[in-house]
């Protein structure tokens, strides 16, 4: 359910596509998260996924973890301690609570303490927040697998970035069941439902049980200039610059389906970079070193690098 970036939304959408099965897509988006955690749930919730990792998560055998320690370089599990470094299960919980309960802002003369929510700009807030909520989807899936497996399996799809919620082909389910996984005092609001949405960076939508997806940036939207992508005009190395184009181009491809969707962002980038000090030549290259080295997302353009290259340099 938890994702770290588009990745699995895109290997959702192709294990469907394969049966040409895409019925419908819904995103929903928590609007208060951060502000109306309850200080109490939130640190039970995170005592319970301490206990759970100690424990040995699902795999029992590695159970009986005595501490957790944290180098400059490495997290790992010990049996030993290791200096001020290690920590026991006992410590972490202290020191979540501590971190949740005791956070205070000063405004002129006047001091507050945060008796509801988490501050947004300390380090462990978002991780606090998706542990928080992956803890309900958890106890509420593993309570529906008992009871009604089929209605489980609409949520095979669903995913979950910190506070944006997507869902395929569930047939509007989490609409109707949110209210029992989460606490009332978190608000949803529904976004987009029925055959096309906007999820982190893809536009999607569903053509002739198809999922079509393509690179969604808001920022196309803006109506006026904004600095995008590095300038060689700055203080900066040739090769990060020219390693960022290769980046962009792999990203655009990974999240592309179509190659008529693909070339015009394609073309759109290789003019920006050109505009910000950039050679055409050393940009190919990138381009064909991206190819090269990850050729799988390029791989349904049916395309070969030449042709793909040709094409993004002569659309002038």
């Amino acid at each position: 359910w938890v994702i770290e970036n588009s990745f699995p939304i895109i290997e959702k959408l192709t294990r469907i596509n394969e049966k040409k099965n895409a019925k419908d897509i819904s995103t929903y988006d928590f609007n208060t998260l951060y502000t109306k955690l309850q200080h109490d749930d939130l640190i039970n919730n995170l005592n319970e996924m301490v206990d759970f990792v100690f424990c040995g998560g699902n795999v029992k055998k590695d159970g009986n973890r005595k501490f957790i320690t944290v180098t400059s370089y490495a997290t790992f599990w010990s049996k030993k301690k290791w200096g001020n470094n290690s920590f026991t299960r006992s410590q972490i919980k202290v020191l979540i609570s501590h971190l949740i309960r005791e956070t205070y802002f000063q405004i002129g003369n006047l001091s507050f303490k945060q008796c509801i929510g988490i501050p947004m700009g300390i380090d462990p807030a978002p991780f606090w927040a998706n542990l928080h909520l992956y803890s309900y989807e958890y106890k509420f899936i593993k309570s529906l697998m008992r009871t009604d497996k089929r209605k489980a399996m609409k949520f095979r799809y669903a995913t979950r970035f910190i506070d944006d919620e997507c869902n395929l082909n569930d047939g509007g389910e989490f609409g109707r069941s949110f209210h029992l996984i989460y606490p009332e005092d978190l608000e949803l609001k529904c976004e987009h439902q029925g055959s096309h949405a906007t999820f982190l960076d893809l536009d999607v939508t569903v053509i002739n049980g198809i999922f079509v997806y393509r690179l969604f940036d808001k920022r196309d939207n803006f109506p006026f200039f904004i600095v995008r992508m590095p300038d060689l005009s700055g203080n900066i190395p040739s090769h990060v610059f020219y390693g960022s184009v290769m980046s962009e181009f792999l990203r655009i491809s990974r999240c592309t389906l179509l190659y008529s969707d693909f070339l015009p962002s394609a073309i759109c980038l290789f003019k920006r970079m050109t505009n910000q000090g950039g050679t055409k030549t050393m940009i190919l290259k990138q381009i064909a070193k991206a190819i090269n080295r990850h050729p799988e997302p390029f791989s349904k353009f049916s395309k070969t690098t030449k042709q793909i290259m040709d094409d993004i340099a002569t659309s002038e």
